[in-house]
């Protein structure tokens, strides 16, 4: 593996950031191939590039003299020593601390997930499905034909036919397509607004919210913006949104990202969600609150190191205070639609559940997906899906639709 002599910025890119996923996923195994080899105090510099030689050493089955001289350049002159000394040590078993008698803290040290995370999913899932959910399948990539800048033509333009054979339709949802091998540059098509990559359950959320022409939508928790986009279009551009978020660097994005695939019906609000201090009532509250992202561990593997009860109740506190305002803005006629990319009950049924026991007025309703999209939500909400990533090839997601009734 010669690290430095790939000629194209664009996939040395794209290596460098697979490299930094891959070794946030393995940090366990890797922490303790390191530690067992050089027990003293490093900085984090140090573990760092430590943590990395461990894995290409190991994933590589031996490292290039490319890569060797890469690696002594990146390290610091009083680390070289101890560099050389793990890449000598690197190549014998993988230590564990863990005990091979106990299932759950095996299944932790094979999968690279945190005893904690595993022993909640085998509880709340059963033993088969949590070993499918903790095996951080692979699942593809979605892009949306941005039909605001085709003139609400959903047909693939002429500059995409050349792509045919690498965008799969999904059924069902008009404009959605499955990236199913590595394409050709798509720089230019995104940068025109052509297209727009969405995971395809974040944009089932938005269609389950069934948003219309010349609705009132408050979207909170808007940037980066692909939710937003994707209910201007089923809009039509007519209308009103309303997007929320509390950082303003987030919403300098979002402003670009509307700028680019041409929403027009879309205003910013920088505020916090659970006390905004609006007073008029929207149609359409579409909530996808902060989670504890449990959905999108293979994105984002450094998430599952923080994992704790107490950190997902936290996220279920903020979840619930935050529909409570949905809530309040709501019109008499309109609905909410919630969801996450959380696999967790708390920020899911348990949330959708209080907060119909505590507005009974208030019901969850089946939502306008195909039946073939999705599994039904946990705990007795039917109404509800969820998605999976083992099985449905998405990110892991939960939506809600709820009405008064």
């Amino acid at each position: 593996m010669a690290i430095d002599r790939d000629t194209n910025p664009r996939s040395a890119g794209d290596r460098a950031l697979g490299l930094v996923r891959r070794a946030l996923d393995r940090r366990d195994g890797l922490d303790r191939i390191v530690s067992a080899s050089l027990p003293g105090r490093m900085s984090l510099a140090e573990k760092c590039l430590a943590n990395l030689t461990a894995l290409l050493a190991k994933d590589e089955g031996g490292l290039s003299a490319d890569t060797m001289v890469c690696l002594r350049a990146l390290s610091p002159d009083d680390f070289r020593r101890d560099l050389e000394y793990l890449l000598g040590a690197v190549h014998g078993p993988e230590p564990t601390s863990t005990d091979k008698g106990k299932d759950e803290d095996r299944i932790a040290a094979e999968t690279h997930n945190s005893p904690w995370w595993v022993s909640y999913c085998i509880r709340t899932f059963g033993r088969g499905r949590a070993l499918k959910l903790l095996s951080n399948c692979w699942r593809p990539r979605y892009v949306r034909l941005n039909t605001l800048r085709t003139n609400g033509d959903s047909a693939l333009p002429r500059q995409l036919k050349g792509l045919q054979d690498v965008l799969e339709v999904v059924p069902s949802l008009s404009g959605v397509y499955r990236v199913s091998k590595s394409p050709p540059s798509l720089s230019g098509l995104l940068s025109s607004g052509l297209l727009q990559f969405q995971d395809l359950a974040s944009y089932c959320a938005v269609v389950a919210a069934g948003p219309v022409p010349d609705e009132s939508v408050l979207d909170f928790c808007a940037a980066p913006g692909a939710k937003t986009a994707a209910l201007a279009q089923l809009m039509s551009n007519s209308g009103e949104i309303v997007s929320v978020d509390y950082s303003f660097p987030r919403m300098r994005g979002w402003m670009r990202e509307m700028r680019r695939l041409g929403v027009h019906i879309a205003s910013p609000l920088i505020g916090d969600v659970t006390r905004l201090g609006l007073t008029r009532q929207y149609e359409l509250v579409l909530l996808d609150p902060p989670c504890s992202g449990t959905g999108i561990i293979d994105r984002n593997p450094q998430m599952k190191w923080r994992l704790t009860q107490e950190s997902v109740t936290r996220y279920s506190q903020l979840q619930t205070r935050m529909l409570e305002e949905a809530y309040r803005l709501l019109s008499p006629t309109g609905r909410i639609l919630y969801s996450t990319c959380s696999m967790t009950l708390e920020e899911n049924e348990q949330v959708i559940s209080a907060f119909v026991e505590a507005h009974p007025e208030m019901e969850t309703r089946t939502l306008p997906l195909d039946s073939n999209l999705g599994s039904p939500g946990m705990n007795g909400l039917g109404n509800c899906r969820r998605f999976y990533p083992y099985l449905d090839k998405t990110a892991g997601y939960f939506i809600a639709r709820l009405e008064r009734v």
